[in-house]
Parts: C-alpha cells; structure tokens; sequence
C-alpha cells in the first residue's frame, strides 16, 4: 500500500501559500507518497490530491489513516488529532505575507510543543525531516489520550462533590432566584 501524507492548510480566510511551498520540492521528492493537500484559498500543490476544503468527516479519516499528517497552527486541528490520538506535524502561520493577523499560532504551537502534543517545525528542511521520520515508522501515537495538564487537575476536582448545601444557604439561594425572576 502507497504511504500518504495529509496536508491541511485549514479553512482560513487568508492563504497559507508558504505551506504549499515548502510542500512542493518534498512532493516532487516523492512521487510514490499520496499527498492530499486541503488548501483553502491558497494556490494547490503540485502532485498531490488538491481540495480547496473537505467535508469534516473525510478529512478526519484521512488523517486517521495517514502516515503523517502536517497542519497549519490552529488549535481546532490539532485538537482534531488529539481526539484522533495522532501527534501532527505543525507548521504555525506568521503575520507575514498576510498569513494570519498575529502571532497566536507562533505561541500556541510552542505550548502545544512543550506538552508533547504536536511536532513544531518552523523551516522547511525541519518539515521535511518531521515527515521523513513519520514515513520511516517513527509516528508517534499515544495508546491513550494524554490529558492536559489544568485539563487533568479540573477533571479530578470535579471527581469530586461540593458538600451539600445546608437548608438555610438553600433557602438564601432560592429567595435570591426568586426575586431575580420578579425583577
């Protein structure tokens, strides 16, 4: 079976056509690699599948199925490979080239780097080593989800339960709706 490589640009309003561009000469490389690329408004990629977008649903079972997936650095995606336990290789927009308005992917994708759930790259030479390494067996896919740390400590704070309430903070509580519903 053909290795493949899904490449998604995400459905942003502006173009991420330096992904495309670092993608090309690594496409080129590799004729034997299904690359899907979902670029939204940005131009295409040479070799490959090319969708402007994909439903949602496809695009997730490509990535489930994908040998490496590469992703530009919105939260919503990678949190889509979280659910999917898969570690994507991110590559963050920049405010340059109008890429993005700011430097939210910068910080986003060097947090979500630190916490072991994304492979941050930021040259091309860097991208192309990240899917070389997924292609030579070195994907990385936890068993189980790793929770996040905060997201771990809510989770067994809400384990467990407030002591009841007494009658008269009950009959405070109630009185107070009460008269906000009159109101």
């Amino acid at each position: 079976m053909r290795p493949s490589v899904v490449v998604s640009a995400g459905t942003y309003h502006l173009p991420f056509n330096r992904l495309t561009e670092w993608m090309e000469p690594w496409t080129q490389a590799h004729p034997e690699v299904h690359v899907v690329m979902q670029h939204g408004p940005g131009k295409p990629l040479g070799g490959a599948e090319n969708h402007a977008v994909l439903p949602y649903a496809q695009l997730l079972t490509l990535c489930s199925a994908a040998d490496a997936v590469v992703l530009q650095g919105g939260a919503g995606g990678v949190m889509d490979m979280r659910a999917l336990r898969r570690i994507p290789i991110v590559v963050p927009r920049v405010p340059v080239d109008d890429e993005v308005v700011d430097d939210h992917q910068l910080i986003f994708t060097e947090r979500a780097a630190e916490l072991g759930i994304i492979r941050r790259v930021l040259t091309r030479e860097q991208l192309w080593s990240a899917i070389d390494a997924e292609l030579a067996g070195a994907r990385e896919s936890p068993s189980a989800p790793v929770p996040t740390p905060g997201v771990a400590n809510l989770a067994a704070a809400l384990e467990q339960l407030p002591p009841p309430l007494g009658l008269g903070d009950r009959a405070r509580r109630f009185a107070r709706v009460a008269h906000g519903l009159r109101a």
